[in-house]
């Protein structure tokens, strides 16, 4: 097994391309630590080619997540739950600028749904929403993030958003929608919406 140790010491003992020489891409990616290793290779051969200073692994995700939204322009982002912060940073931060509202909603399921009733509700969203738009996947929630939207376009798409999904996966399998638009008169700064979007997205105790 191995121990706290050996793992730091793989993460730690620099970019030794012993592992890496014979893994292929399945082994890379079933292996966090080789993934790692590999993507920090990455960077600073990305690094070296452009200025601006060291990369990070984050840097390079961001990269290619507009490189994927370049290539698939008709598609919804579906991305993992960890970026949401960050990209609602971001949609504050145009907010502010431009003027421009946005929305946040966070869909819960009931405490139990049954199998395949999640990539139901999943397929049943994104069949109402733009290129531009944004999901977030938790378990047993989707936090959505829907640039330049106001609140009487908002209304109509949650309806149309809960006729979907009970067609596609049955009625009572939502718990709830909670939704938030941006600049609001309770919430008028990024921490605001960031505080209310984590409690809507807490577990149920």
């Amino acid at each position: 097994m191995t121990t706290v140790t050996e793992t730091a010491k793989r993460l730690g003992d620099g970019l030794d391309l012993s592992e890496l020489e014979e893994a292929d891409l399945a082994t890379i990616c079933a292996d966090p630590l080789l993934a790692q290793r590999f993507a920090n290779l990455v960077v600073r051969s990305a690094s070296s080619q452009l200025p601006g200073g060291p990369w990070s692994i984050e840097d390079l995700r961001d990269i290619l997540d507009a490189a994927i939204r370049g290539r698939r322009r008709e598609g919804v982002r579906i991305v993992e739950g960890r970026y949401f912060r960050k990209r609602v940073r971001e949609q504050c931060a145009l907010a502010e600028r431009y003027g421009d509202p946005f929305a946040v909603v966070v869909i819960s399921l009931e405490p139990e749904p049954s199998p395949g009733v999640y990539q139901s509700v999943l397929d049943a969203v994104v069949e109402r929403l733009r290129s531009t738009d944004m999901v977030f996947l938790y378990r047993r929630r989707y936090a959505l993030v829907l640039p330049r939207m106001r609140d009487e376009a908002l209304e109509p798409l949650i309806a149309r958003v809960r006729e979907l999904i009970g067609v596609g996966a049955g009625e009572g399998v939502i718990e709830d929608i909670r939704t938030l638009v941006y600049p609001d008169a309770s919430h008028q700064d990024t921490q605001s919406v960031l505080d209310w979007a984590e409690d809507q997205l807490r577990p149920s105790p």
